[in-house]
């Protein structure tokens, strides 16, 4: 849906909601894809979210809304559903969803659901929500199809026909000796072009792309837009097959996982904001700006300690933005391709010295051209080439130190497995701001032998 076709939906369902005209919504509630119907969800009330939720007649277009809906949109239309018809919903959706789904929710709703559906749900549900939800386990889908080596192609075409007509995706067919061991994988597309009596060990694929259940969800979205996979095994550390990750839910952990990265690299958390309330988003923003805040403290405390050069020297107050603004500006540029790097696998931490030299020598070429530049600037609006070379060398230096603070600290926050994406916000920038000024100062006290 386009951003004129969303603003036409939202104005007419507001429009029909001001006006109680309950059969008119249900027929365009129930015309209009449950994704599209959850986009408009953010900006209505949760009387209104709730209104139009019950509105909507297919028990299987509710379970995909409550899927599409965000997080804190969620308790408000749970609470409008008894307890039976949100159960009927959820059995509705896959099981890697339902878990999601139940695990967003309040503690009590969660396990009064639970407690409502059947055994074997109940199960299921019960050993997804025990894995990180970061992690491949918390995001497999436990119904796949796998069957034995010395099933023939005819066997387990009859097999999907009769017991796997319900998997949610069937892409792939995973062969498993009888300790349920991933041994194999084949496509549908070979098991039906093979002879009705070939068995599956003669054409399966042995050489298997898989994750373990407790690998990163990161590496698995890796693993499948490496190898143009639709679905990747998740096995455990004995190689027994227990789900599957599907390709619709790596692209849902791309779009997070970038979208996490860029608010980390702003300095705004690493949740969506625009959603939130203002409470919620000041208290979100708020320890992400401590950083800023304590490095502006430490820089005012610099520039105090060279009161007396400043005050002699009043015009080199003129050039602290600009070599700040250079140096953040390259900063920000190293970080950010390092962290890049680093999360689409193309950096390696065992590369880490050829990448830091690398973005040191581009700092260097950029630190030059412009120091030159800055320097001609200076000597042309004060005629004092002790000012000249001292911007020029601070500039120079600068933009140095800035490539490798800027490469290096996401590259260290990797090694102790911290998210390299939080040092390329405020801390890189901050860190910048504080080294720029001492060492412009440091530069003209030295020159101009004060």
């Amino acid at each position: 849906m386009t951003a004129e076709n969303k603003k036409i939906l939202l104005d007419t369902l507001r429009r029909l909601l001001h006006r109680n005209a309950t059969a008119t919504l249900r027929n365009i509630v129930n015309k209009t894809h449950p994704a599209d119907l959850a986009r408009a969800f953010h900006s209505l009330s949760r009387a209104q979210q709730a209104t139009l939720f019950n509105l909507v007649e297919d028990r299987e277009k509710q379970g995909i809304l409550i899927i599409k809906i965000d997080k804190d949109e969620l308790p408000s239309v749970v609470e409008s559903v008894d307890a039976d018809a949100l159960i009927s919903i959820l059995e509705k959706i896959p099981r890697d969803d339902m878990a999601d789904l139940v695990g967003r929710l309040p503690e009590e709703i969660g396990q009064r659901i639970l407690e409502g559906m059947n055994r074997e749900s109940s199960e299921e549900i019960g050993e997804l929500l025990q894995y990180d939800d970061q992690s491949a386990g918390g995001i497999m889908v436990p119904d796949f199809i796998a069957l034995s080596e010395e099933t023939t192609a005819a066997e387990a075409i009859r097999c999907i026909q009769k017991e796997h007509y319900d998997v949610e995706m069937t892409f792939y067919l995973y062969v498993v000796d009888r300790f349920g061991k991933l041994v194999g994988v084949c496509s549908l597309r070979e098991l039906v072009t093979v002879a009705p009596e070939t068995p599956l060990s003669d054409f399966m694929t042995t050489d298997i792309h898989f994750v373990y259940v407790d690998s990163d969800q990161e590496q698995v979205a890796r693993i499948v837009a490496r190898y143009d996979l639709l679905a990747v095994p998740v096995i455990d550390h004995d190689r027994k097959l227990l789900g599957i990750v599907t390709v619709d839910d790596v692209i849902d952990i791309i779009r997070d996982e970038a979208t996490e990265d860029i608010l980390k690299m702003a300095g705004v958390g690493e949740n969506f904001v625009e959603t939130k309330s203002i409470i919620k988003s000041t208290k979100i923003r708020l320890p992400w700006l401590l950083a800023s805040c304590m490095g502006g403290v430490l820089a005012t405390f610099i520039i105090g300690h060279f009161e007396s050069t400043l005050e002699q020297l009043v015009f080199l107050a003129a050039f602290i933005p600009v070599i700040m603004g250079m140096g953040g500006n390259v900063g920000t540029q190293s970080s950010t391709i390092v962290v890049r790097g680093l999360a689409t696998d193309r950096i390696q931490m065992q590369n880490i010295g050829k990448v830091v030299l690398k973005e040191i020598a581009v700092g260097a070429i950029l630190g030059v051209f412009y120091g030159i530049f800055l320097g001609i600037v200076a000597h042309l609006g004060y005629h004092m080439w002790k000012l000249a070379l001292v911007v020029s060398s601070a500039v120079v230096f600068t933009m140095v130190l800035a490539a490798f603070v800027g490469s290096m600290l996401p590259m260290m926050f990797a090694r102790f497995r911290i998210d390299p994406a939080v040092a390329a916000g405020p801390f890189v920038t901050t860190a910048i701001d504080i080294m720029s000024i001492f060492l412009y100062f440091s530069f003209a006290k030295f020159l101009f032998k004060l």
